[in-house]
């Protein structure tokens, strides 16, 4: 499953993300898109590990809407596919 993710994120693009977020009412700068890439990219499997980490530091960079929205999207999709995550 780890190989799928990869894969996944290795050809996920800042428009990619950005049209994700709009179609789930979340509306990102292009900083917060490059950021949130980039620690998907570089972080994913730790991500998958332990979380917390990694929603503190989107709770310190994006506003608490935003965030919000962030967290509740990452967690609904968490809950969904933990069975094929771990």
């Amino acid at each position: 499953m780890k190989g799928l993710i990869k894969n996944y994120l290795d050809n996920l693009s800042i428009s990619k993300l950005n049209e994700f977020a709009v179609k789930n009412e979340i509306y990102l700068d292009n900083n917060d898109l490059e950021y949130i890439l980039s620690l998907a990219k570089n972080n994913y499997e730790d991500i998958l590990k332990d979380d917390k980490k990694y929603l503190d530091l989107l709770k310190n960079r994006l506003s608490k809407e935003n965030y919000e929205k962030v967290k509740d999207l990452f967690l609904y999709y968490k809950n969904r596919y933990n069975g094929y995550l771990i």
